[in-house]
């Protein structure tokens, strides 16, 4: 009798703990698409795309003991993807779902994480020569020759990591990882800087970015990105003009950056969009005490900016991308950023 008191008082031992798979099987299965979004933060049909992607990858075949359905698995994760707060946590998620609280939901989530990451190269990557001409087709009357926009954001950690957590503590007077993305006018990322801490400046891990190391491998003549005043004016990244600012009237530098920033603030929205479908970066729930919690940590993210750009581009429609090429148009020629501005002013003029 002791022995039994003891074992079913550890907290590591929940012997008897009710659990059961009916909630999945007769429940979630037959949610309409709202209460389903709810759950999983997709719709039934973007979760059978997503499903479809993944389900042949050979990490749900490889395996030394039986699996979960992938179907299950996907939710599992997509749910934990969602979720922020107290409902992210392993036990509630073990109890939803009706599995282990142990290791389970950790092998679930890398195992899906990995088939998910391998399709970065399909859906999250730089605009080839062809694909830049269309995106600066698409926007030529907007700001002339922007391939994108770039922002830094910062993902909440919900505890202090235990090396070096100073470095972590940002501007903001929180715990946090930085995440620096460059987005095209549709929001879709097409390039992303994870992992730096908190501390870090915009301009720092900028300067790190291949976009800014090589730029005449990423932008053809002509072409730039939009960036806020954090960022460094180049002849490929343009900037509104700071307060201190003494280039033209203080009336041209306003209505510059007010129809710059009308345009910038896609980044923005992107961020926005991509924390509210996944909850979960609103703050992470991860405390990196070595080199594999930041692995793991990373990767969340990067997991979340993939499915980001596979929903986009599963619910975007088509564009005719034959109209570069048939259909040559005499495009405006921005240099720098006094050209924009005359741009601009002429378009103000016209209004």
């Amino acid at each position: 009798m002791c022995l039994i008191h003891l074992l079913t008082n550890r907290r590591s031992v929940h012997l008897g703990l009710p659990k059961s798979s009916e909630w999945h099987h007769k429940v979630l299965r037959n949610f309409d698409d709202k209460r389903f979004n709810h759950m999983v933060r997709l719709l039934p049909a973007e979760f059978s795309h997503i499903l479809e992607l993944i389900k042949n990858d050979d990490v749900f075949k490889n395996s030394q003991t039986s699996q979960l359905p992938t179907e299950l698995q996907l939710k599992i994760v997509l749910y934990r993807l969602g979720s922020s707060g107290d409902g992210a946590s392993v036990r509630k998620v073990a109890s939803l779902f009706a599995i282990g609280d142990g290791g389970t939901i950790q092998k679930i989530t890398r195992r899906v994480f990995k088939s998910i990451l391998m399709l970065k190269d399909q859906f999250l990557y730089w605009p080839s020569e062809m694909e830049r001409a269309q995106l600066v087709l698409e926007t030529r009357n907007e700001l002339p020759g922007c391939v994108g926009y770039i922002n830094g954001s910062e993902i909440r950690l919900a505890e202090a990591p235990s090396k070096k957590h100073e470095l972590y503590f940002s501007r903001k007077r929180q715990y946090a990882l930085k995440i620096q993305a460059i987005c095209d006018h549709n929001l879709t990322i097409r390039q992303v800087a994870i992992g730096y801490p908190g501390s870090v400046h915009d301009a720092k891990i900028f300067s790190n970015c291949p976009l800014a190391k090589h730029p005449q491998r990423y932008l053809s003549n002509g072409q730039w990105i939009a960036g806020d005043s954090a960022y460094p004016l180049k002849s490929f990244l343009f900037t509104p003009f700071r307060t201190n600012s003494s280039e033209h009237t203080k009336e041209a530098r306003d209505q510059f950056n007010k129809y710059f920033s009308k345009y910038r603030v896609r980044i923005e929205n992107c961020f926005g969009h991509l924390k509210e479908k996944f909850g979960s970066l609103k703050e992470l729930k991860f405390r990196m005490l070595n080199e594999r919690n930041k692995k793991d940590c990373n990767d969340w993210i990067m997991v979340c900016c993939i499915l980001h750009n596979i929903l986009i581009s599963y619910n975007s429609t088509d564009h005719d991308s034959d109209e570069v090429l048939q259909q040559p148009i005499n495009l405006p020629t921005i240099n720098n950023r006094n050209e924009l501005l005359r741009f601009i002013e002429h378009k103000h003029g016209s209004l």
